[in-house]
């Protein structure tokens, strides 16, 4: 009887730790799953003055720039999820973003003239895009995309693709909060997969609950990394783009399941915003997308979808 393997590969970028989990060894694979992730780095990176994202935010303002066929997909597909979600999903976030600080050292609340004067340089009508000539152009000065709430999902998606077109029967993708896998699961009779859905206050990798799923993405949104006190009042890093600060709601985290990792990064802001009960509603009425909410006190909601697997879906003991 030939028993099944698993074979982890594991590495950081992006400031998370990524695992890539094969069932038959394949280094030449990973490898270039790994030259493609650094390839997006200097392509997205806000941390890199010569990555392309920061060409087009230290050109705004000035001029349109030409960006490869990757960058202007990616950037379209963001500004036009902030078009439809203005009132929570908003990728010119990035002055913001760079005067809070949050997680990179940021210990202190901005002046409200401050924040009101990024928030002006955060219209999604402000950025033209040339799909003939694949230029971006952010038209004012001081104006910064950060592609940080969708970056990963579409990461995801490519390298589950790659991974398809290799002949890759099974996997699974994990960025660090952003799940994706692939085919079925060879170590299970059914074929389903178990997904664990991260505790908010615990140590990463202690889930709160768990899923079982066929080969689909779960992506998780939370407040439990990123932030700082001041006193007992908490400001983390999910910005509301109308107010400039720390988004207020009785909700810590929420999980998107379905099948684009892109668009379930997209979802688990605009749920996180809408909080339970609304963004449940938000949820049901879109096809083949689930969520799962955690609130302030630990009680954990979940969308209609999941509400027959019952075995599917249950807490830790």
């Amino acid at each position: 009887m030939t028993v099944q393997k698993k074979y982890l590969s594991q590495f950081t970028m992006f400031g998370t730790v990524i695992t890539i989990t094969l069932f038959t060894p394949n280094q030449p694979l990973i490898e270039q799953l790994y030259d493609y992730l650094v390839k997006m780095d200097r392509t997205f990176s806000m941390n890199r003055p010569d990555s392309e994202l920061m060409r087009i935010n230290q050109q705004a303002g000035r001029a349109p720039v030409v960006v490869s066929a990757t960058c202007f997909e990616l950037i379209q597909t963001a500004i036009t999820a902030s078009q439809n979600y203005q009132d929570s999903f908003n990728v010119l976030i990035g002055p913001l973003v760079k005067l809070w600080q949050i997680g990179f050292g940021g210990q202190q609340v901005p002046p409200r003239s401050a924040i009101q004067a990024r928030l002006a340089l955060m219209n999604p009508a402000d950025v033209q895009l040339d799909a003939v000539k694949r230029t971006v152009w952010l038209t004012k000065p001081g104006m910064m995309l950060d592609l940080g709430a969708i970056a990963k999902g579409y990461f995801a998606d490519q390298l589950i693709w790659q991974l398809q077109q290799a002949g890759v029967a099974h996997a699974i993708v994990n960025l660090g909060g952003n799940v994706k896998i692939l085919g079925e699961n060879p170590l299970t009779p059914t074929g389903q997969w178990v997904v664990g859905i991260q505790a908010p206050k615990a140590p990463r990798g202690y889930p709160a609950l768990q899923v079982v799923t066929p080969a689909k993405t779960v992506v998780t949104s939370g407040i439990f990394e990123r932030y700082f006190k001041i006193g007992t009042k908490l400001y983390h890093h999910i910005l509301d783009p109308h107010t400039g600060y720390p988004v207020e709601k009785p909700i810590e985290q929420v999980s998107i399941i379905t099948t684009s990792s892109t668009l379930a990064e997209i979802l688990s802001t605009v749920a996180f915003f809408k909080g339970a009960t609304i963004g449940r509603q938000l949820i049901d009425r879109l096809p083949n997308v689930e969520a799962i909410f955690i609130d302030q006190n630990q009680q954990i909601q979940i969308t209609a979808g999941l509400q027959h697997l019952s075995e599917g879906v249950y807490a830790d003991e």
